[in-house]
């Protein structure tokens, strides 16, 4: 059982979900479910306590991360629409509530007239706030929406910025968790700055790829942003780069599945002697 997300955690912090009834149901439902898993694999090391906290399943648990798809790993461009000049900030993925606009949008106003643009690619529930926020706020020269686009297109508006940010929100559970977007992030080889805690912060750090800040952090947001934008391309391809060798070295998709491989081959060689 390979577990991306915490239930019912995710529930309350993401979904806003706080009946104990509701709440009591998936957490039964999510200990029935581990209760009967010979292996539970964790997207991040972070979960390990959640787990634990729904049962005595130490001797279960293995860390087997998120990786890229191949399409990141090994990009193709084709054309896409064309975005402002500037200094380009991209996100792309879900724009929902976890993904902490209403800050994202605080720093874009404190960065309103540098000439950097912050870029938007994706939809979701939150599009709509956005959409009001800028007009509201007269952001239109800095944040750009440019709507959802098939995920073959990814590597082409990476490809054409200059920076890609990550953000989530200042929550506990959001604080144990890896948003997959980062391994896409460092496959196409682009530096990142992000307004995020735990353990992808934790990894951006270590792998070297980019600036990152506390969640909430509108200030230390922007200062990174503006940061990035005073860096020569050189430095900015040397972040990109480092973020590419992590990748390769621990996230490609070819080295997660050798190794889930090997954890199947150990747990049958196991039973075998049992």
């Amino acid at each position: 059982f390979w577990v991306l997300d915490l239930w019912p955690e995710s529930l309350q912090a993401a979904g806003n979900i706080n009946n104990k009834y509701v709440l009591g149901f998936f957490t039964r439902v999510t200990r029935l479910m581990y209760r009967h898993s010979d292996r539970i694999l964790m997207s991040s090391k972070g979960f390990r306590q959640s787990i634990l906290d729904k049962g005595d399943f130490e001797d279960r648990l293995v860390y087997f991360p998120n990786w890229a798809e191949d399409v990141f790993s090994n990009a193709t461009y084709s054309d896409i629409p064309p975005l402002p000049d500037g200094f380009k900030v991209m996100f792309a993925g879900n724009v929902g509530e976890a993904q902490d606009f209403e800050n994202v949008m605080k720093a874009a106003k404190l960065l309103e007239g540098r000439g950097i643009r912050i870029i938007i690619v994706g939809d979701g529930r939150k599009k709509e706030w956005i959409e009001r926020y800028i007009v509201e706020n007269s952001l239109a020269d800095t944040v750009f929406l440019m709507g959802r686009h098939p995920l073959e297109l990814m590597p082409s508006f990476f490809n054409k910025t200059d920076v890609l940010f990550l953000s989530l929100k200042d929550d506990y559970i959001f604080s144990l968790t890896t948003p997959a977007k980062l391994q896409a992030y460092m496959a196409a080889g682009k530096p990142v700055v992000a307004m995020i805690n735990g353990e992808a912060r934790q990894l951006i750090e270590e792998s070297g790829c980019g600036i990152s800040c506390n969640a909430g952090d509108v200030e230390g947001f922007a200062a990174g942003i503006l940061k990035m934008s005073e860096m020569s391309k050189e430095e900015l391809q040397y972040l990109g780069e480092r973020g590419r060798t992590y990748f390769d070295h621990y996230f490609r998709k070819e080295y997660c599945i050798d190794n889930l491989c090997k954890i199947i081959e150990k747990d049958n060689l196991e039973r075998t002697f049992d």
